[in-house]
């Protein structure tokens, strides 16, 4: 296995305005950017891991650094939360990763040749208990429950009549993209010996990440995966790909520069982010429309989450009268109206609920 290269690919996503990356001269965003790098970028290879400069962290995990090797034979820095990795990690702490895996969601152990004489650290919290507790904060818990209102319906839902091909659960995560495939890898490494689990990675997981077609067609796929939803394991993975490929991006790239502050927006921009991809243009349309500086602080954030509202209103008007869905219409209007409402803290109605097709859900007492 130490003859499998240990590589990192600069993680990308779709309708992107964002399209490249920092590259530092060290392991924290306290050193100077060497270069840039475009999302997508494969193949890089890994040459050292470091710890953050500052120990910055992500809820209780500290950033890791990779140094990759640049295409110009000089080797540069890249934080774990914009890299999947793959290949023999084990010289890193990582061991071996067999096809790609978010780094930032693994739990790296120091090397031997690295830990000399020093004490022994006590054990650091896995990724799932990290992200599990940032994903109970109000707002994550709120955004959630809104928008697994409109996609699915639950951990079990599964459909095969879009261009998705396949989606899956709470947040229908697809087939035709990485998603599924993430969930489901999240899941085998969660129910690492459950039957279930041992099922799915050895007969259906490579064609999960091949997005084969045929397997729209396989009852037993959609019965593991049904059965699965039942188990906290599959509800975890699917909560924390959920955070960590679309609430984690969307704040990182749409909310934290605008300095974003209403839970209103917040979740707004998670329920725009599941439906049209994190990497969207809507944030920089409603910025030109109105003359802002891009990706600077909002400083009328009402009259901006109102200008981003209106501009998907009419997307998804449009998409309902080419494609004949009704239903993304009721998905414009809910956000407009929460907004005209002045719901900015979302609290719901007296009860504490909003309705989404004509369905009363709980928003105050999660």
């Amino acid at each position: 296995m130490n003859n499998i290269p240990f590589t990192a690919s600069i993680r990308s996503g779709v309708n992107s305005d964002i399209d490249t990356i920092n590259v530092r001269k060290g392991p924290g965003t306290d050193f100077a950017v060497l270069t840039e790098l475009p999302t997508g970028t494969d193949n890089l290879v890994v040459k050292n891991v470091s710890p953050d400069s500052k120990n910055s962290r992500f809820g209780n995990k500290v950033y890791q650094w990779f140094e990759i090797v640049l295409p110009d034979g000089s080797t540069g820095w890249i934080r774990d939360d914009l890299i999947d990795v793959s290949g023999d990690g084990t010289p890193f702490g990582y061991g071996v990763i067999m096809g790609k895996a978010f780094a930032l969601e693994l739990s790296r152990a120091e090397p031997d040749q690295q830990r000399s004489n020093r004490p022994t650290p006590l054990p650091a919290p896995s990724p799932s208990t990290a992200i599990t507790s940032l994903i109970q904060d109000r707002v994550v818990k709120v955004a959630f429950t809104i928008t697994s209102a409109f996609e699915g319906s639950g951990y079990a839902s599964y459909q095969t009549y879009d261009r998705g091909l396949i989606s899956y659960g709470r947040f229908q995560f697809t087939l035709a993209s990485s998603s599924l495939a993430s969930v489901i890898e999240r899941y085998i490494q969660l129910a690492a010996d459950d039957r279930i689990a041992n099922t799915l990675e050895r007969i259906y997981l490579q064609r999960v990440k091949e997005r084969d077609p045929s397997l729209r067609e396989d009852r037993r796929f959609k019965m593991l995966l049904q059965h699965a939803a039942t188990t906290p394991e599959m509800q975890a993975a699917q909560d924390e790909v959920a955070f960590t490929k679309y609430w984690q991006v969307v704040e990182e790239l749409s909310l934290v520069p605008r300095s974003i502050q209403f839970p209103l927006t917040k979740a707004m921009a998670f329920d725009i982010g599941i439906q049209h991809g994190p990497r969207h243009d809507l944030f920089a349309t409603a910025e030109r429309q109105m003359g802002l500086t891009p990706r600077s602080r909002v400083t009328n954030e009402r009259e901006f989450a109102k200008r981003v509202a209106q501009i998907r209103r009419q997307i998804l008007y449009r998409i309902a009268e080419q494609q004949g869905l009704g239903g993304v219409r009721h998905r414009a209007d809910f956000w407009i109206s929460l907004i005209q409402n002045g719901d900015w803290e979302l609290m719901g109605d007296n009860d504490g609920n909003v309705e989404i097709f004509g369905r009363k859900v709980q928003i105050r007492n999660l």
